[in-house]
């Protein structure tokens, strides 16, 4: 059907095409004796006879390619199916990993499907609805099964969708099904789930042809919505990439070459403008970082199976992006879920870039054995490949991506490694949280401390708004007003802004401090610093630091991962009470006027999912300078331990006692290591003579200096 609700002619498929390639002779010929049913079924022969790299499987393989995945890939194959079950039923439920936008309740239509219905509310239903992902399914459940009734399904949803949602004449975001992101996935899946069935008789000529006109319809579409907005927005790189594959997998459309040379020139200039130096993405949500990656992967792989290389410059910002990913991720092999992400596993994404470009770096970050969705990708010379090409491990364990914001600490690579994860980057847009000087932190196989997650992006519940707040985060809230204020699921008023941050790491130690302009606005502005020193392998300690003139109320926020959480009445010592698991104690240092409370909470691991979860909140009034010192003591399993952690006395080396406005100090003890640890911490630099302090009878000069005592021994170190 066309714009005016008028069905479009099958036929109409040949004014779309190059006839005059030798391929199409056949076809060509038909048509000139008017044997256009003729002419249908020669396209149709050629179409699912032809050679286009990725289109046909390799059938010399194919029983070997399902055994794989039955052997291997177990899981992921009974969730494909049973989703493929469901549609066949007209039930849908979105549940694959990378599914953007999850769901939890199943939908199911007795009569036609309803392409636009919207279930409480959530408007991103209907746009999952209609980017036919599920339709994959389907179609591997053909390949895996044989069974008609995939290919049945797949063909008469796809021929009920073209014929009920015409093409609109220009690109437009108003009707749920024709927004311009999905018009982009639409083509890619389309075109994946089609070349699973095309030895189905269900796919008929006439079927066959009604689906190319309908991807050229997506594609003239796609080529005409781009405006700068989409340069610097993910929906841009979603849209080229559907567009570059129509254009490779069907270069006998005319506009093929054109829709090509198109989407090359689009590729560059979002991952030029998007990417930012340090290889993450601006938006500041991982989940849409490795949305975008898959894509450039998707158009790398695609044009190097059609004998072409896209720019090398794209090429190395796309390898750059994933290897940000590789040193992202937690020892879990997940993202942190900073802004709106989900808590997903980036395995399968650095198994296609491993395998794409050859890197043993990324491929230690990916699966041991190539996962489901790669092995459907690259066959079984890829998954034999892949099997041969070496794992080596990162060159780096903590590392820093300073043009973006991101901070990661970590003590190695296995899951029961250390690993803590710090945030002071812009916000990133719409997706972004207000989420400045957050940190993630994980310690012997469990997350501990948590960003919430996102939820969905409806604003008719107010659990949107309140998972953006800056109180919803591991961060610092003053008087109880977040530093950026949120207005609804997308816009802001007020934000903040980093303003600095410092990084230092050596195999003793890593160090990051960090700070925001959140607070300056107010009538009394408030400047604030956080500072957090990892003594590895041991623990972390948090530093948080504000000046101002007036009287004003600091608070710090500790989201943890579920599980039971308490917290002493006097010493405010909060510890987690997870089970022959790990756990998380968090210790002050100075308790003087300082109020310490648990709430319940919610945490949002995934998109419509909602889990209890509990948070402490740490506050102390004052004026001037005020601090709060934490310790953050990761316990393995099992282990009862607990270290001390006290403020002590500072002098000048001329005798005078130094006020905590200027300098603190921190005596740590860790008796069954036997050592002691001793932390100064100034905050005011050290400028002059008087500023050479005096701890326990050690004369020191620096900013943050670590003093160990072990086996009879002093060490000092000058951190900052």
């Amino acid at each position: 059907m066309n714009a005016d609700g008028k069905h479009t002619s099958p036929y109409a498929v040949f004014a779309l095409l190059d006839l005059e390639l030798p391929a199409l002779a056949a076809v060509k010929d038909a048509l000139s004796q008017a044997r256009q049913d003729e002419a249908l079924t020669e396209l149709h022969r050629y179409m699912t006879s032809r050679s286009t790299p990725g289109w046909q499987a390799e059938d010399s393989r194919k029983q070997q390619h399902i055994d794989y995945i039955q052997q291997y890939c177990a899981d992921e194959l009974k969730a494909v199916l049973k989703t493929a079950d469901e549609v066949v039923e007209q039930t849908f439920l979105f549940r694959f990993p990378w599914d953007m936008e999850r769901s939890r309740i199943p939908v199911s239509f007795e009569e036609e499907i309803d392409w636009g219905y919207v279930p409480d509310k959530d408007v991103e239903w209907a746009y999952m609805l209609n980017r036919h992902r599920y339709w994959v399914a389907l179609g591997q459940a053909y390949a895996i099964t044989g069974h008609e009734d995939y290919a049945r399904t797949l063909c008469c949803q796809l021929e009920d969708w073209m014929d009920r949602n015409p093409v609109p004449d220009m690109p437009t975001n108003d009707p749920l099904t024709w927004r311009t992101i999905e018009a982009g996935l639409r083509c890619a899946n389309w075109i994946k789930a089609l070349s699973y069935i095309q030895d189905s008789p269900l796919l008929t000529p006439t079927l066959l042809a009604k689906v190319m006109i309908s991807l050229h319809e997506h594609s003239e579409y796609l080529a005409l919505s781009f405006t700068g907005w989409k340069n610097i927005s993910n929906w841009g790189v979603l849209e080229t990439c559907g567009l570059l594959q129509t254009a490779l997998y069907f270069p006998e459309f005319t506009s093929a070459k054109n829709w090509r040379q198109l989407s090359e020139e689009r590729l560059g200039e979002t991952a030029r403008i998007q990417i930012m130096a340090d290889g993450i993405h601006w938006e500041q949500s991982p989940t849409y970082h490795h949305e975008v990656l898959v894509c450039f992967l998707d158009c790398i792989r695609l044009s190097r199976m059609n004998g072409l290389e896209l720019q090398d410059e794209f090429q190395q910002k796309v390898h750059q992006m994933a290897a940000a990913s590789l040193y992202w991720a937690k020892p879990n092999h997940r993202q942190p879920m900073l802004g709106d992400s989900d808590d997903s596993d980036v395995r399968s994404i650095l198994t296609y870039a491993g395998w794409l470009f050859q890197d043993s770096v990324l491929r230690f970050g990916g699966y041991d054995q190539m996962d489901y969705d790669n092995a459907w990708l690259f066959g079984m010379n890829g998954v034999e490949g892949y099997e041969q090409l070496i794992a080596e491990e990162p060159p780096y364990l903590s590392r820093s991506f300073t043009h973006s914001g991101h901070y990661v600490m970590r003590t190695g690579w296995d899951e029961q490694d250390l690993y803590l994860y710090f945030h002071c980057g812009p916000l990133g847009g719409g997706h972004g949280h207000a989420d400045l000087l957050h940190f993630d932190l994980y310690a012997y196989g469990r997350d501990m401390l948590t960003d919430l997650g996102r939820y969905n992006y409806s604003d008719h519940t107010p659990l949107r708004k309140a998972l953006k707040e800056s109180a919803a985060h591991n961060t610092t809230t003053v008087d109880g007003i977040g530093f950026t204020e949120i207005t609804d699921t997308w816009s802001f008023s007020q934000i903040a802004k980093p303003t600095g941050s410092k990084w230092i790491s050596n195999p003793d130690f890593d160090y990051v401090e960090g700070s925001h302009d959140g607070y300056r606005h107010l009538d009394d502005p408030v400047h604030l610093l956080r500072r957090i020193i990892f003594i590895k392998p041991y623990y972390w300690l948090l530093v948080d630091s504000f000046s101002c003139r007036q009287e004003h109320t600091f608070s710090q926020h500790f989201h943890f991962a579920p599980g039971a959480v308490q917290m002493e009445d006097e010493t405010f010592i909060c510890r987690t009470k997870n089970e022959q698991e790990a756990n998380l104690c968090i210790i002050p240092v100075n308790v003087e006027g300082l109020q310490g409370k648990i709430d319940d909470g919610v945490i949002s691991r995934e998109y419509n999912l909602l889990e209890p979860n509990q948070h402490a909140v740490y506050s102390r009034t004052g004026k001037g300078t005020v601090s709060i010192m934490q310790m953050l003591y990761p316990q393995p399993s099992g282990e009862p331990f607990c270290p001390l952690a006290l403020q002590v006395p500072i002098y000048r080396h001329t005798g005078e006692p130094v006020d905590a406005a200027q300098a603190e100090a921190c005596r740590i003890s860790l008796p069954e290591r036997n050592e002691e640890h001793i932390i100064v911490i100034s905050h005011e630099v050290p400028s002059s003579h008087l500023d050479s302090y005096v701890v326990e009878g050690i004369q020191i000069f620096g900013e943050v200096v670590l003093i160990v005592f072990a086996n009879g021994q002093k060490k000092v170190t000058v951190i900052r």
